[in-house]
């Protein structure tokens, strides 16, 4: 959730306040001669904006009536929030409450700075993109400025992170939050996601000027800042603390929560399969520079043996029956067949025959290509009865899922009638044309000397 949308919560939430406020006002009655003194010069000086949600509150509201007792907000409210935290304080306000209240007044000031630079010149121009998406790299630039502003301030006058402060009010971000940072003492919670912060504003600023067009220097822009946030969190985190949070946060492991999804890993398997993973990444797809063709070419190259040798380490680390398990659940066809059959409310095991047909009949073609005895025309009409004979099998298996899994990854079925082996060339032999006789007096075409360019007609004998 940005901020944007977070002003607008606590707006709501500023409302419940009110009533807490006058209260309190109503049972204590604090007058100005109260008011504790101002501020050391030290302490920074904020301006708040002239429209506070909490003035709302009036000598003419309910419960300042109620007893007959005049409010005196103006003895408490204060265009420096650091006067205006004290006086809070001194009057009793619980220290919830005083956050809710500033975090509320700082989201509007920042929320109008934003919608200021937002709708400079374009409020009106609906035919143009928005400029907050993306097609302004300045603009980009000074709303991450101004995000980090917010959160710096919030932290100062309050010692709490204000995007923590706003999950509060949105269970499952709590939940994600908790899921990312969790397993860290509060401190580096606060360290951690400042750091973030930092580093994400950097890779926006580069997703902006690309304008969705990554060009190599972008990525390995982007690779390098991704380098420099792991060596700043390498010297913030311990070790054990640095992989807990790359197996929570890193792409390495959110690209494996997708592809793992059908195969379910255990929480043993998952962080075996991470740390093999993790390691190809950083020494083979981290390792060449995306500027430099000559290492494209040798990482293209290498590939192939990388990828096997990865594979071997994975079998060995989950053994024969897993591994099988695993390399099934990497398959999109298969991922394909899980989502169907599921969609399709059929049984489980569904899918998991449709992919062992699918590997039964790959197989006995290549065995088919493979015989050197079968004459091309045996090996065609073989080739079409399997393909036939697995469409059948493949339309009893899904039933009504059938003809969505042909549009989406049947395109295999049809390819088993194609043979992959060449086809002897044929030697064509073309007759020798006879020429028709020339009739009497038919011009004929002279040749000249070589060099002359053209062909001069003969008039016929006799003219």
């Amino acid at each position: 959730m940005n901020s944007r949308s977070s002003s607008i919560i606590l707006f709501g939430i500023n409302i419940g306040l009110l009533g807490v406020i006058a209260y309190l006002v109503y049972v204590i009655r604090i007058t100005p001669s109260h008011t504790p003194p101002a501020p050391a010069a030290a302490q920074p000086t904020i301006i708040t904006n002239t429209q506070v949600a909490v003035r709302k509150i009036n000598a003419t509201n309910l419960l300042a009536a109620f007893g007959n007792h005049p409010l005196s907000w103006s003895a408490i409210e204060s265009t420096n929030y650091v006067s205006y935290i004290n006086n809070l304080r001194a009057f009793g306000c619980p220290e919830e409450t005083i956050r809710d209240i500033i975090i509320t007044d700082i989201a509007k000031v920042y929320g109008k700075r934003r919608a200021d630079l937002v709708g400079k010149g374009r409020t009106d121009r609906f035919w143009l993109p928005s400029p907050d998406e993306g097609g302004d790299p300045e603009l980009q630039r000074q709303l991450a400025n101004l995000e980090e502003e917010q959160r710096a301030m919030v932290k100062d006058l309050l010692g709490v992170d204000f995007q923590t402060e706003i999950a509060k009010y949105w269970q499952d971000n709590q939940l994600v939050e908790q899921r990312m940072y969790g397993f860290l003492p509060q401190e580096k919670q606060q360290q951690l996601k400042t750091l973030s912060a930092h580093y994400e504003a950097l890779q926006q600023e580069i997703y902006s000027k690309a304008k969705g067009e990554l060009i190599p220097e972008d990525e390995e822009k982007l690779r390098s800042i991704e380098k420099a946030k792991e060596a700043e969190m390498a010297r913030l985190l311990t070790p054990q603390e640095m992989e807990e949070y790359q197996l929570r946060n890193s792409p390495t492991a959110g690209t494996m929560r997708t592809q793992l999804a059908a195969f379910q890993p255990s929480e043993e398997e998952f962080r075996r399969i991470f740390r093999l993973q993790k390691t190809f990444d950083e020494q083979f797809n981290k390792a060449f520079d995306y500027t430099d063709d000559a290492q494209m070419a040798a990482q293209a190259n290498a590939q192939q043996d990388a990828r096997k040798a990865l594979q071997e380490e994975m079998k060995k680390t989950l053994g024969e029956q897993r591994y099988a398990e695993y390399a099934r659940a990497q398959d999109a066809d298969y991922r394909t067949l899980e989502n169907l059959t599921s969609r399709y409310e059929l049984p489980k095991e569904a899918a998991l025959n449709v992919y062992n047909m699918k590997q039964q009949a790959e197989q006995a073609k290549q065995q088919l290509e493979a015989n050197p005895n079968l004459t091309s025309q045996q090996r065609r009409e073989a080739l079409a009865a399997i393909a036939r004979q697995t469409e059948i099998s493949l339309q009893q298996s899904l039933g009504p899922a059938y003809k969505t899994y042909q549009n989406k990854s049947g395109n295999w079925v049809n390819d088993l009638a194609v043979s992959q082996v060449p086809e002897p060339p044929s030697v064509i032999v073309r007759p020798v044309p006879v020429l028709p006789p020339i009739p009497p007096g038919f011009p004929t075409l002279v040749p000249l000397p070589p060099g002359s360019g053209f062909f001069p007609v003969v008039p016929p004998t006799g003219q």
